[in-house]
């Protein structure tokens, strides 16, 4: 079943720089109808209370537009950084998600698949229609556990993130805090149980091994005497209980 509807797009900026890489990524998308650019709040407001776009890419200094315009269903916040003590409040405002520079494709890629998963969920469409293949069909399918990311609100010592589920390796509680180790090196913690946290995670590619760690099963190179290994530093025991899943993952 392929989505042939085209989805009409608005974007409020000043910042040429935003607007022109923001086109850019877009054009890649064949659903993805840029219906008008505006540079300014004036602009927005007549556009909005006359027309219904599905998606409002806004630039974060312009947030206060919201409380005059009727709300396109998903309103993306664009910026070079998001302030968290602002994050619950952008929320409320109407903001679905935030954007950052620099743009990537990739990060559009996952906004995009959460957006178009609630579109399909509210219209009782097949769930398997909206996974991004290559530009040359451009359309849209979904894959029912192809969740990409997870978005993570601020808190008053910890920045908004957004997790991209491929690039971490694994996760290890430590005290209070469950650590998240990157294919980059770099690590981040959050104050949470793992048991909790791990939750957030898809359950087909994040597998506890003992009671601290939970990896990534697309990452693991091999185990060897009940030791799972991700890299030739990284290894983990499985314990006993832990066992039978793992091995049944990797045909043992």
């Amino acid at each position: 079943m392929t989505l042939n509807k085209h989805f009409q797009v608005i974007i409020l900026s000043n910042d040429e720089n935003k607007i022109n890489s923001l086109k850019d990524l877009l054009s890649k998308y064949y659903s993805m109808n840029i219906s008008f650019v505006c540079r300014s709040v004036a602009e927005a407001i007549e556009y909005l209370n006359h027309h219904r776009p599905m998606i409002f890419f806004l630039d974060m200094m312009f947030a206060d537009v919201l409380h005059h315009v009727r709300k396109p269903p998903f309103v993306v916040g664009i910026s070079d950084t998001v302030h968290t003590k602002r994050v619950k409040q952008y929320l409320k405002m109407g903001f679905f998600d935030f954007f950052h520079t620099p743009f990537t494709e990739y990060e559009l890629n996952s906004i995009m698949a959460k957006i178009l998963n609630i579109y399909v969920a509210y219209n009782r469409m097949d769930q398997r229609i909206i996974r991004r293949v290559e530009e040359d069909n451009a359309k849209y399918f979904v894959n029912d556990n192809d969740v990409k990311s997870m978005f993570i609100m601020g808190s008053r010592k910890n920045e908004a993130v957004r997790i991209m589920f491929d690039r971490v390796l694994f996760m290890r509680k430590e005290e209070d805090k469950v650590f998240v180790h990157f294919e980059d090196g770099s690590s981040r913690f959050f104050y949470s149980n793992l048991k909790r946290f791990h939750t957030k995670f898809p359950k087909s590619k994040f597998q506890k091994v003992n009671k601290s760690v939970v990896v990534n099963m697309d990452k693991v190179v091999g185990i060897d005497n009940n030791r799972i290994k991700i890299n030739e530093e990284t290894h983990f025991e499985v314990t006993r209980s832990f066992r039978k899943p793992i091995f049944e993952i990797m045909n043992l």
